[in-house]
């Protein structure tokens, strides 16, 4: 989800500053804070620990308010254990109790060049609107 401008990556410094871009943005910078981990919007970045943030689905209420919701996929670092199987449990805890509206969660695996690793697929809502 590259936009226009020098560099890789999201953000104003790439001219999206319209709603669906800023709720992107935000939430990235949100689950970063909360979890720690680095998180990317572009498949070609994964590289885990990280949490991917996928294209969100919407539905809107008016012309200026929509609801959103991401798909979050959380990479652990390594094979597919209990003790990762934990860690990644624990990371969507800790959104929880961040209010951050997780909506439902899926355990998965990722093979990135052979090597599987441990995720959750998680759904998160949010409400953006402009003024």
């Amino acid at each position: 989800m590259a936009g226009p401008g020098p560099g890789p990556g999201p953000g104003p410094a790439h001219g999206f500053t319209d709603l669906f871009n800023t709720a992107l943005d935000n939430l990235a910078t949100t689950l970063e804070t909360i979890t720690g981990l680095r998180v990317v919007t572009d498949p070609k970045a994964i590289n885990p620990p990280c949490a991917f943030l996928d294209a969100p689905s919407f539905d809107a209420h008016n012309y200026n308010i929509v609801r959103m919701t991401f798909p979050v996929r959380v990479i652990g670092a390594g094979p597919v254990d209990l003790n990762g199987l934990r860690v990644l449990l624990s990371i969507a805890a800790g959104l929880l109790k961040k209010n951050v509206a997780v909506l439902d969660g899926r355990p998965s695996v990722l093979n990135i060049g052979g090597q599987d690793y441990g995720s959750y697929d998680l759904t998160i809502a949010l409400q953006a609107q402009t003024s």
